[in-house]
């Protein structure tokens, strides 16, 4: 009697655990499908590799350039006309180089813009390491690197669509802006590695930046085998209006749209706005 008085009833017996409800590795599974779904595309990883350790080549040059052009001059109004001419080209031609990446194969358009960037950081190696490196040189070659990458950056944009289904196209822009903002923590890392390791080992530092421009130049043959290694083919266009006409008619569709009008505006709003 005594142990039937304190047998738990059916309200107090604990409930049974509810197995339907936690799913567990499978959500985790198609989370984490969901979060790389551009991944799955054997070309996008490939090109994406192959950006992303340019992009980290680009970023070792520019430090080690913006290092050069102070040790040359002294004078902040060189290293900032250096950015400068590196960005006219972009700002005048970038229109145009979307134009072109619409028209011609981009893939073609990028081997080039590829090439010659990296010979312009072969030819600023070599006249660092030969000692005939000037600021005018350095100046005509920054233009030269921005005027490349006028007509690379759109091709480049214009690539991605095509690596990719559409339905995963705006996981595959993501990750894109995940490689360009790596590539802007772990170039300048590796210019002060690059630094520090020659200043060991009792080189100069004329010396370390020619070792960095070494470096940037390399990285592009990275690139450039990605791109080649590609399974995207071109199909050029049935008919083709005036450029004139055609960039027209792509400002007049981004003015239409206040979500493109945005993304357009936002990644200039950092360099023009005041200083907190």
């Amino acid at each position: 009697m005594a142990d039937s008085a304190h047998a738990p009833t059916v309200a107090e017996a604990p409930p049974a655990p509810d197995i339907v409800a936690t799913p567990g590795i499978p959500f985790r599974s198609k989370t984490l499908d969901r979060m790389f779904a551009a991944f799955t595309y054997r070309d996008f990883r490939v090109q994406w590799f192959g950006a992303c350790t340019s992009s980290i080549g680009s970023w070792t040059q520019s430090a080690a350039q913006n290092w050069m052009v102070l040790a040359l001059t002294s004078s902040g109004f060189f290293l900032g006309l250096d950015a400068f001419l590196q960005q006219l080209p972009i700002m005048l031609f970038t229109l145009i180089g979307g134009v072109l990446a619409d028209r011609h194969d981009r893939r073609r358009t990028l081997l080039a813009s590829q090439y010659v960037q990296m010979t312009t950081a072969t030819i600023l190696a070599l006249l660092v390491f030969l000692n005939v490196i000037n600021i005018w040189y350095i100046l005509a070659l920054s233009f030269v690197t921005g005027l490349a990458q006028a007509f690379g950056g759109p091709a480049y944009q214009a690539l991605i669509p095509s690596l990719v289904e559409s339905k995963d196209l705006p996981n595959a822009i993501a990750f894109n802006s995940i490689q360009v903002n790596v590539a802007r923590m772990i170039g300048p890392t590796v210019f002060g590695v690059t630094i520090a390791v020659f200043a060991k080992w009792g080189y100069s530092d004329p010396q370390a930046m020619a070792a960095c421009f070494v470096l940037n130049a390399l990285s592009f043959l990275v690139v450039i085998y990605t791109l080649m290694s590609l399974h995207v083919k071109h199909i050029p266009q049935t008919h083709t209006a005036r450029m004139s006409d055609e960039m027209r008619t792509g400002l007049a569709y981004v003015r239409d749209s206040p979500t493109l009008v945005a993304l357009t505006l936002l990644p200039a709003r950092p360099r023009f706005s005041a200083s907190p």
